[in-house]
């Protein structure tokens, strides 16, 4: 199952009790490439310790970003000795975009054929990639969030705040209190952002997020001060929102690792049986293990 960001925030859950309960799991990362061109004492040797190769590999692969991770999840059959049911799913990842946030990273050409080779959507990487971002960054968009100290940053994004600004305001300019109106096709992600900027540009509005987009109401500064400061939409818990939004993909990735069950040197034989579920399969392990398999 390939899992964007349209689909991730509605399989989270389920994903989180499939890795408490499972006995280990194993992972699969792909970037958009691996080897830059190192020179000199940077470059990459046979002659190197596991220490400096370890080093000089991490050093190169910041520069390519994670476009995609294959996560299986194993969990024993009960009763039936080395037999598991494995559910196996990939995301497709892009990098958190919000306030300053706007990563910088590279493609490698031989990369991006193999890849392409194996037929790797790039359409879903770039267009519905799931967001995430590292501790630094969250760090740094945690206390802009909170400290209300955050600005749009890229051009796409002021541009389209831009127009709905202009939208509701010429709307505001007609309304009566209590009046409201909906923003369609705003969701996820992108509904928080505007739903940020709009409470921050106009003192008489409120906002909600429903199924149809973005819905925008006309408040009095009285009745928004009491949706700000005593409702369950309340400032502080709103903006713990969009920080868990922004996160994304972070948020399950500290969970897994939390978790310690990913699967060391295990070679692995997968026969398929027809189920119900489309993410199972019975996995056989053969053990002690005849090749080296996944890692920690």
């Amino acid at each position: 199952m390939d899992l964007g960001a349209d689909e991730f925030e509605e399989n989270l859950p389920l994903l989180q009790e499939l890795v408490q309960e499972a006995d280990f799991v194993g992972l699969d990362i792909e970037f958009t490439g691996l080897r830059s061109n190192l020179s000199g004492p940077q470059q990459i040797s046979l002659f190197d310790l596991p220490s400096e190769w370890y080093l000089k590999t991490r050093q190169s692969v910041q520069q390519f970003t994670i476009c995609q991770i294959g996560l299986s999840v194993f969990s024993a059959i009960e009763g039936e000795a080395n037999k598991y049911i494995a559910h196996s799913c990939n995301f497709f990842l892009f990098p958190t975009t919000f306030g300053i946030l706007d990563s910088e990273f590279s493609f490698q050409a031989s990369s991006v054929q193999f890849l392409n080779q194996y037929g790797f959507n790039y359409n879903k990487f770039l267009k519905n990639g799931i967001p995430y971002m590292n501790e630094e960054q969250e760090k740094k968009i945690r206390h802009d969030i909170l400290t209300g100290n955050w600005r749009v940053r890229s051009s796409p994004d002021k541009d389209q705040i831009k127009a709905v600004i202009d939208k509701v305001t010429r709307w505001l300019d007609l309304a009566k209190e209590g009046d409201w109106m909906t923003l369609p096709g705003i969701a996820g992600f992108q509904a928080f952002e505007v739903q940020l900027v709009l409470r921050q540009a106009l003192p008489d509005i409120w906002t909600v997020l429903k199924d149809e987009g973005v819905v925008v109401k006309k408040v009095s500064k009285q009745h928004r001060w009491y949706l700000q400061n005593t409702s369950c939409d309340r400032e502080s818990c709103w903006k713990e929102k969009i920080l868990l939004s922004a996160r994304g993909f972070s948020v399950f990735f500290q969970m897994l690792v939390k978790a310690q069950k990913v699967g060391k040197y295990v070679s692995l034989l997968v026969l398929p049986r027809v189920v119900s579920n489309p993410w199972d399969q019975v996995i056989y392990l053969r053990w002690p293990p005849r090749m080296v398999g996944l890692q920690a």
